[in-house]
């Protein structure tokens, strides 16, 4: 018998309140391993109290703001239902915790953004995908000016975290060609393809406490196109599922207490030189921890 297991023998003879407070002071997954240990450690490691300690501080708010109510018996059957994404505010924002820590995720629908000519069909659509995060969500049909912005309330986040924002974007490559009078006796195509993407590259920016971070740039069509000439670092992105990607804005910490960030705002914009471009499905902004990503 090695001395780690000694030691468990050891803590199994105390008091299951005593267990449940040293769990407490665990993570989610320790709690889950050592529940295995004995039956006085998986009763103290079911325990409402234990639980407690591992669910976010803000999640009796974020429960209010649910759409459709969590049915529940326990803390620990509430914990494992949060680690799956939940509708909340109107079906325009989903919320979830990481199995492993109880750190919050969140992530953005389009609906939740702001969206320069979001609401003019002749420049978006808003539409219906089995492969979208949500009922609805914005294709690009044309624009000049592309800006899509947003803000979220950093109080939401897990304290002492340091987080990405990251834009769900797909270029669109299935719908057929059709031509749309946009006025001004012009014809701008909504082809089948995307285009209009390589004469400036995407920039994307995070800026909190009224100061603007590192700004990241991309060319959509070619990710691999260095931007160092436009003076940009290259956007972070990640390949996920169903062919979307996500395109890092940029990282911040909410600290522990004190300093902060309060209302963070991002951005993704291309308007430099006035060129058409169409062809992107935006699925929405994710806020994550950062150590969720392997580098």
């Amino acid at each position: 018998m090695d001395e780690n297991e000694k030691g468990l023998m050891v803590l199994g003879e105390l008091p299951e309140s005593c267990i449940s407070l040293i769990l407490g002071l665990t993570t989610p997954g320790d709690v889950c391993r050592l529940s295995a240990v004995s039956q006085t450690f998986r009763l103290a490691g079911n325990s409402d109290s234990v639980w407690e300690k591992m669910l976010p501080v803000q999640y009796r708010h974020l429960l209010a703001r649910l759409d459709s109510p969590l049915h529940f018996s326990s803390k620990r059957e509430l914990y494992f239902a949060l680690c799956h994404p939940n509708l909340i505010d109107g079906r325009t924002k989903k919320f979830w915790i990481e199995r492993a820590t109880g750190k919050l995720c969140f992530i953005l629908s389009p609906r939740d953004l702001h969206i320069t000519w979001g609401d003019d069909t002749r420049y978006w659509h808003w539409i219906s995908r089995d492969d979208s995060s949500f009922k609805e969500i914005a294709e690009l049909v044309t624009v000049c000016w592309l800006e899509v912005q947003g803000q979220f309330d950093c109080k939401l986040l897990t304290p002492g975290t340091a987080y990405t924002i990251s834009y769900r974007l797909k270029l669109n490559q299935s719908r057929r060609g059709i031509n749309r009078n946009f006025g001004h006796r012009a014809m701008i195509p909504h082809l089948s393809r995307p285009y209009g993407w390589n004469h400036k590259p995407v920039k994307f920016s995070v800026t909190t406490a009224g100061v603007e971070q590192q700004i990241y740039a991309l060319y959509l069509n070619d990710t691999d196109k260095p931007v160092e000439n436009d003076g940009y670092q290259m956007t972070p992105l990640r390949h996920v599922e169903e062919g979307w990607m996500e395109f890092d804005a940029g990282r911040f910490v909410v600290e522990e207490e004190g300093d902060n960030p309060g209302e963070i705002e991002f951005c993704m914009r291309e308007w430099e030189g006035g060129n058409w471009k169409g062809g992107l499905l935006l699925d929405g902004v994710k806020i994550q921890p950062t150590s969720s990503f392997k580098e």
